[in-house]
């Protein structure tokens, strides 16, 4: 029961990590433009322009991504311990390609998005592997 009750809260804290994503980026989008700043630099000297719904919409699809695929693994973690396994592996490579993705994307050799993105992208990938890893020791 202690077990189950640690690998729900950890794809709990997956889940929490993907808002903190969607909450950085709604600052960022409101307030200080940082990350539409960047690209538009980046994209200036190649006569582009960055387009802040395509910065921000991929940002916000990513968030909303990993919320619904790490709260499918939390409602399963404690009744069906195998199905939320195979979904945590599942999650885990998503989130983590869409991070690793944010991370490594360049266009024209500019990477639109700065380290701070990636690895707040990451971030639940981790916490998603450990609670990944506390499903399949329990079976």
């Amino acid at each position: 029961m202690r077990q189950s009750l640690s690998e729900k809260r950890t794809a709990l804290i997956a889940v929490g990590l993907s808002v903190l994503l969607a909450v950085v980026t709604i600052v960022d989008q409101a307030g200080s433009h940082s990350l539409l700043d960047h690209a538009t630099s980046a994209y200036a000297s190649h006569g582009k322009q960055a387009s802040a719904a395509a910065l921000y919409g991929l940002l916000y699809g990513v968030a909303v991504l990993d919320v619904l695929l790490w709260l499918g693994v939390a409602a399963l973690a404690r009744s069906h311990r195998l199905i939320a396994a195979v979904l945590g592996v599942v999650a885990t490579l998503i989130t983590a390609s869409l991070g690793l993705t944010l991370l490594l994307a360049s266009e024209y050799g500019v990477h639109p998005y700065t380290s701070l993105w990636g690895v707040l992208a990451l971030l639940p990938a981790a916490a998603g592997a450990v609670a990944t890893v506390l499903l399949f020791r329990r079976k």
